[in-house]
C-alpha cells in the first residue's frame, strides 16, 4: 500500500496511470481495498470461463524436481476451432492422455497439435466441441498491445475441482526477459497457473504463463514456482506464431553457430573466436576474427546483446548481419537453423604460456614481408604466446616445437590463450588448421589436423605441466571455511611459512583445483582426504572435500557452494583457471549435485568427475557444451562395470567423455590434461 498526499494507490493502470482513492481513515481504506478487489474481479471474470484444468493420464516418464510430472495445470481457449494454449508442463511426463476439465466437471480428450519448444508453449485441440457460441467455453482474445513495466497484472489459473478461478496479483517487473522471450511478474504462481493468462486491469490477455527460469537459474523449469518470480510469453509473440502451430509445425530456437571470443558475454566485444562447422554462420562465410556490429540494422556491442537479439528468433528465420572484417563492413544474410551438427571438441596437443617482452628488450619478430627482422620492443611491453609443451603422438608432435611463438591460427592473430583454446576446441575435424609461428626469427606456416579430445591419452602429458614444490613448501590437510557458508570442508594444499617464497611459475607451474562433494552422512572429511595428500602434492592439485549442511541430503540451494569455494581458494592459491574440476567423493548424491553444478553453472569448472551409476537430477536441463565455457567428463564405471546411458547423450551434446578409474593419480593426471590445447 502506498500513499501520495491523501490518496491511496490501489492499482497501476496499463497506460501508467494510477488507480487511486482518497484516504480517510480505516473505513475509507477498507472501501478502497474493496474497490480494488472489485476491479480485479471484473478483469478476471472476462477470462475465467476460458481457463480449464488439465489432467494428465498415464505419465510414463517420472520427473523429479519441484513438481511432479502429473502436477495440475491449466489451458486457455483461444478460438472457436477447439484450440487451447497450455504450457510445456502438459508434455513433460509424456502422458498417454490429456484431458481438459471444464469448471462444471466435464472431461474432454485433447491432442497435442504442436509445440513451441523455445517458449515452453503447447497448442492443444479438443476432440469434442467445447468452445464457441453454442458451447460452454468462450475463447479469449490475445491482446496485440504493448505491456508497460510497472503496471498491475493478474495471473489467472484454476485448481482441480474448483468452479472459481485462482488469482494472483502483482506488477509487471520486466519485459524481454530470458533472452527476449518473456514478460516477468512478481505475482506468485504455482503449477495451477501454468498455461493460464496473465491479464491487465482491463482483462486484456498480455501473455500465457509458462514454467521458465533463466539459463542456469535452477535445476528445472518449475523450480521457481510460487517464488514471486514468474514468466509469461507475450500475446503478440504467440499470435505471430499461432498459424504455424495450428498447421502442426513445431517451433524451435534458431541457431547461428558462432563461438564468442570472450567467455564473459557482458564484455564489450563481439569478436568471433570460431565458427561451428556446417552451421548457418559457416554457410554465410563468417570467419574467426570477424566482429558482429549489427543484427537487422540494430547495433550490438557485446555477445550478451547478440544473444538477447537472437533469443527470440526461430529456426527458419532470416537475419541480416553487419560484419567488420579487416576494417571493412560487410553485410551477410543467413537463415537460422533448428540444429547444428554435434560439436566434436578438438585438440592439437600443445600447452602455451604467456611471455612478456619488456619495452627495452629487443626481440626477433618475423615480419609478414621479411623472412627475418629484428624489431625493438618500443615504448610498450609486448606479449607473445609461446609453445611450452607438446604431447607425444599428438597432431602437433613433430611439427611444432617448444619455444615456437604463435602468431596466427587460420589467419587470426592470437591475442590470448583463451581464444586460441576456444578456436581449436570448436575446430572442424574435416578441415586442417593453419598455424603460423615464429621459430629462430623465421616465420613458418604449419598445417595441423586436429583430433577429438578423447583420442589423446590424458595420461600422456608434456613436462610443462610437471609440478615442483617451492622451498620450504609443505602440503597438508586443514579445515577450510568461507564466510556465510555452513558447509564443513577440508583442503589439501601447500602451506608455506609466512614470508617464505613460492617457487616461480616457471619452475612449479600453476596449481590445479578439484572440489569433491561428499555423500550425505559422510562426516569424516579428514579420512576422505588422507589418501589423496601425497598424490595431490606430486601433481600440483589443490583438493577441497566438502560436506552438505544437512546430514541426510544435498539441497538444491547448495548448487552454488562449489563455485563459491573455488573462488575463495583462488584468492590464496595460484590456480590455473582451465584446470578446475568438480566431482563426487562417493557413489551417491554428491556426484549428482556435482553434475548439476557443472552443467547449470558453466564457466567455473572445466572438468567433471562422476561415477557412472549416479542418478543425474531429473530436472537438469541438458544443454549443448559451450566452447566459450567448455566442460570435459571423467566417468568412473559403476559397480556393474558399465558406462552410463546418459554418457552417450552428453557426447551427442558435445561433451568429451572419457571412461576412467577412481585412482587418485589417474584422475588428477586427467585434471592436469585440461590445460592442453
Amino acid at each position: 500500500m502506498s500513499l501520495i498526499g491523501t490518496f491511496l494507490i490501489v492499482g497501476i493502470l496499463p497506460d501508467g496511470g494510477l488507480l487511486t482513492g482518497q484516504a480517510g481513515g480505516n473505513a475509507r481504506g477498507e472501501e478502497l481495498w474493496v474497490a480494488r478487489a472489485q476491479a480485479v474481479r471484473a478483469a478476471v471474470q472476462r477470462v475465467a470461463d476460458s481457463v480449464l484444468t488439465v489432467e494428465l493420464v498415464g505419465v510414463s516418464e517420472p520427473v523429479s524436481g519441484e513438481l511432479a510430472a502429473d502436477a495440475p495445470t491449466v489451458a486457455v481457449a483461444i478460438d472457436d476451432q477447439r484450440h487451447f494454449l497450455a504450457s510445456a508442463l502438459v508434455t513433460r511426463g509424456n502422458p498417454t492422455s490429456i484431458l481438459l476439465v471444464t469448471p462444471a466437471g466435464r472431461r474432454v480428450v485433447a491432442k497435442v497439435v504442436a509445440q513451441d519448444h523455445s517458449r515452453q508453449v503447447v497448442l492443444l485441440r479438443a476432440e469434442e466441441p467445447v468452445i464457441g457460441a453454442d458451447a460452454e467455453i468462450p475463447p479469449v482474445e490475445l491482446w496485440d498491445g504493448e505491456a508497460v513495466v510497472g503496471q498491475t497484472v493478474i495471473a489467472v489459473g484454476r485448481h482441480p475441482g474448483s468452479q472459481t478461478a485462482a488469482v494472483s496479483t502483482g506488477i509487471l517487473s520486466g519485459a524481454e526477459r530470458n533472452w527476449g522471450l518473456a514478460l516477468q511478474t512478481d505475482a506468485r504462481v504455482s503449477s495451477a497457473f501454468y498455461g493460464g493468462p496473465l491479464i491487465d486491469l482491463y482483462g486484456r490477455v498480455l501473455g500465457i504463463i509458462v514454467p521458465m527460469v533463466p539459463d542456469g537459474g535452477a535445476e528445472d523449469e518449475t523450480s521457481w514456482y510460487d517464488s514471486g518470480i514468474a514468466f509469461a510469453i507475450p500475446s503478440r509473440s504467440l499470435s505471430a506464431r499461432l498459424p504455424r502451430l495450428v498447421l502442426g509445425e513445431d517451433i524451435r530456437r534458431g541457431l547461428i553457430g558462432i563461438v564468442a571470443k570472450e567467455s564473459d558475454p557482458y564484455v564489450e566485444s563481439t569478436e568471433i573466436a570460431a565458427v561451428r562447422p556446417r552451421s548457418p554462420a559457416a554457410r554465410a562465410d563468417l570467419q574467426a576474427g570477424d566482429q558482429l556490429v549489427s543484427i537487422d540494422d540494430v547495433e550490438v556491442r557485446s555477445h550478451r546483446e547478440i544473444k538477447q537479439l537472437l533469443g527470440g528468433r526461430d529456426a527458419g528465420e532470416s537475419i541480416r548481419l553487419g560484419i567488420l572484417r579487416d576494417q571493412q563492413t560487410l553485410e551477410q544474410e543467413l537463415v537460422l537453423a533448428e540444429t547444428i551438427p554435434p560439436l566434436v571438441p578438438q585438440r592439437i596437443g600443445i600447452t602455451v604460456r604467456q611471455q612478456t617482452v619488456t619495452a627495452d628488450e629487443p626481440t626477433e619478430v618475423a615480419s609478414p614481408d621479411e623472412d627475418d627482422a629484428s624489431v625493438d620492443g618500443g615504448d610498450v611491453d609486448a606479449t607473445e604466446w609461446v609453445v611450452s609443451g607438446l604431447i607425444a603422438g599428438s597432431p602437433a608432435d613433430g611439427k611444432v616445437q617448444v619455444g615456437d611463438r604463435i602468431r596466427t591460427l587460420d589467419g587470426n592473430p592470437i591475442e590470448d590463450v583463451a581464444s586460441l583454446r576456444r578456436q581449436v576446441f570448436a575446430a572442424d575435424p574435416d578441415q586442417p588448421l593453419a598455424l603460423s609461428v615464429v621459430r629462430a626469427g623465421e616465420q613458418l606456416d604449419i598445417e595441423l589436423t586436429s583430433v577429438p579430445i578423447a583420442a589423446i591419452d590424458p595420461q600422456s602429458l608434456p613436462t610443462s605441466l610437471d609440478h615442483a614444490s617451492g622451498p620450504d613448501e609443505k602440503w597438508e590437510i586443514r579445515e577450510f571455511t568461507v564466510p556465510d557458508l555452513g558447509n564443513a570442508a577440508r583442503l589439501i594444499g601447500p602451506s608455506r611459512p609466512e614470508g617464505a617464497p613460492r617457487a616461480s611459475e616457471e619452475v612449479a607451474g600453476r596449481l590445479g583445483l578439484m572440489v569433491l562433494l561428499a555423500d550425505p552422512g559422510e562426516t569424516d572429511l579428514q579420512k576422505l582426504a588422507t589418501p589423496w595428500l601425497e598424490v595431490a602434492q606430486a601433481q600440483g592439485t589443490v583438493i577441497c572435500f566438502v560436506a552438505p549442511t544437512a546430514e541426510d541430503r544435498w539441497t538444491p540451494d547448495e548448487i552454488d557452494v562449489p563455485r563459491r569455494l573455488a573462488a575463495a581458494i583462488r584468492q590464496s592459491h595460484d590456480i590455473d583457471p582451465v584446470r578446475q574440476v568438480i566431482g563426487g567423493a562417493g557413489k551417491g548424491p554428491g556426484g549428482a549435485l556435482a553434475l548439476a553444478a557443472a552443467i547449470l553453472r558453466p564457466g567455473t569448472f572445466q572438468g567433471l568427475s562422476v561415477r557412472g551409476d549416479i542418478r543425474p537430477p531429473g530436472g537438469v536441463r541438458l544443454r549443448e557444451n559451450d566452447p566459450a565455457a567448455p566442460l570435459q567428463l571423467w566417468v568412473i564405471p559403476g559397480d556393474d562395470g558399465e558406462a552410463p546411458s546418459w554418457g552417450e547423450t552428453l557426447q551427442k551434446l558435445g561433451y568429451p567423455v572419457l571412461i576412467g578409474t577412481p585412482e587418485p593419480a589417474a584422475l588428477l593426471s586427467w585434471g592436469r590434461s585440461l590445460a592442453t590445447i
